[in-house]
């Protein structure tokens, strides 16, 4: 007798450490990533303290605000400052000094205008669905994306994405 069917797939199991198993293998929940940060932050206005920062995030965001929880104490100047630390403290590897933010105004935003970041461009495919195109990809970004980043998304190649993690490694792969 089926106890437990899962919402995703359909899969129906009799025992509940088996329903759950599958939940954590065929279905993991997404991890939070870079874009998440930012597009959680969007609109504050900067610099904040991390403390700032924790008291911003909305009471919806416990996961981010658990990850800002344990950013170094410091002050912010930007969200990319923010997502920088965030990689620091996933990959436990101290980013490089000379980071546009670092460096900060009118020269960062001249010297990487045409070199979008990993996490705008993946914001700009938030909500996409996957399996999809280099066609799909393209329309879907084209109503955010400025013509910096069209032209960086108009140089991938011409097969199916199957996942976000797909679309960076090209980006990566381009740069």
């Amino acid at each position: 007798m089926t106890q437990f069917v899962c919402d995703i797939c359909g899969a129906t199991f009799e025992q509940k450490s088996r329903y759950e198993r599958h939940m954590l293998t065929s279905h993991p929940k997404r991890a939070v990533s870079a874009a998440d940060i930012e597009k959680a932050l969007r609109g504050i206005d900067f610099p904040k303290q991390r403390s700032e920062l924790i008291d911003a995030v909305s009471g919806e965001d416990r996961e981010i605000r658990d990850i800002i929880e344990q950013l170094p104490m410091r002050e912010y100047r930007d969200a990319a400052e923010v997502a920088r630390a965030f990689g620091e403290l996933r990959t436990h590897v101290r980013a490089a000094e000379n980071q546009p933010s670092r460096r900060g105004g009118k020269r960062a935003a001249q010297e990487h205008a045409s070199a979008p970041s990993a996490a705008r461009i993946a914001s700009l495919f938030a909500g996409m669905t996957f399996p999809a195109s280099r066609g799909a990809l393209l329309e879907h970004a084209r109503t955010e994306a400025n013509a910096a980043e069209m032209r960086l998304l108009e140089q991938f190649g011409e097969h199916t994405y199957h996942s976000m993690a797909e679309v960076t490694h090209e980006l990566k792969s381009l740069r």
